[in-house]
C-alpha cells in the first residue's frame, strides 16, 4: 500500500526505511506544524545531541498555513552555522572528507521555501547512496494510502533502530538513537543502506 510523508530537514534514520521503500509518495499540502522535524535535524556533537533549526518566515497571523508556503527566514546566516557545526562534528569521522564537497555546495546554494530546501537534502542523500527519489505531489483524494505525516510532525523521533552503527563521539557520548540521517552516513558510508 501507499506511504505518505512530509519531507523533512536531512531525516532522521527511521525515516529511511520508507523513504527506500518504493512506494513512497510525498505531500507537503498538509498544516504546517511549528517546532517539528519539518524544519530541524540532530546530529552528534561532542556535547552530545546538537539540534540544528532552519528559521522560517513568519505570518505574524495565528493562521494555520500549509507546508508548501512556508518560507525560509534567510535574514540570518543559519547556512553557515550549520555548515560549520556539520563539518566541526564530522570531519573526524570516516567518511566525511568523501561527502564535504557536496556539503559545501548544499549550503551555499539558495532555496525560498522550506519544502524545495528539505527535498534537496533528501535528493542529496540519496544520491549518495544510490536510491531513486520518491514522486512529490501526493493527491490525498485519489488512492488509499498509509498516512506517515505524524513522523515528521514531532519535535524529536523516538524510534529505536534495529541495528547500531559506530557514532563519532559514542566513547564519551553513548549511542545516540534516531539521529540526522548525516551521521549514519559519514560514519559508515556507502554501507548505510544495511542500516534501515
Amino acid at each position: 500500500m501507499l506511504k505518505v510523508l512530509e519531507p523533512t530537514y536531512f531525516p532522521p534514520i527511521s525515516h529511511w526505511k520508507h523513504i527506500s521503500s518504493n512506494n513512497l509518495q510525498w505531500s507537503i499540502n498538509s498544516r504546517y506544524n511549528k517546532q517539528t522535524l519539518t524544519n530541524r535535524t540532530y546530529i552528534d556533537s561532542s556535547n552530545g545531541e546538537l539540534m540544528l533549526t532552519v528559521p522560517i518566515k513568519h505570518s505574524g497571523k495565528n493562521v494555520p498555513r500549509k507546508f508548501s508556503k512556508i518560507k525560509i527566514d534567510n535574514s540570518s546566516n543559519w547556512k553557515k552555522t550549520h555548515y560549520k557545526s556539520i563539518k566541526i562534528c564530522y570531519q573526524s569521522s570516516p567518511f566525511f572528507e568523501f561527502y564535504e564537497d557536496d556539503i559545501s555546495f548544499f549550503y551555499e546554494s539558495d532555496y525560498e521555501y522550506l519544502h524545495q530546501l528539505n527535498f534537496a537534502s533528501i535528493n542529496l542523500v540519496c544520491n549518495w547512496i544510490n536510491l531513486e527519489m520518491p514522486k512529490e505531489n501526493f493527491n490525498v483524494k485519489e488512492k488509499e494510502f498509509i498516512n506517515l505525516i505524524y513522523l515528521s510532525n514531532t519535535k524529536r523521533t523516538r524510534e529505536l533502530l534495529e541495528k547500531k552503527y559506530t557514532q563519532t563521539f559514542q566513547v564519551s557520548n553513548g549511542f545516540i538513537n534516531d539521529l540526522s540521517i548525516l551521521d549514519l552516513i559519514f560514519n559508515c558510508g556507502p554501507d548505510s543502506k544495511n542500516y534501515f
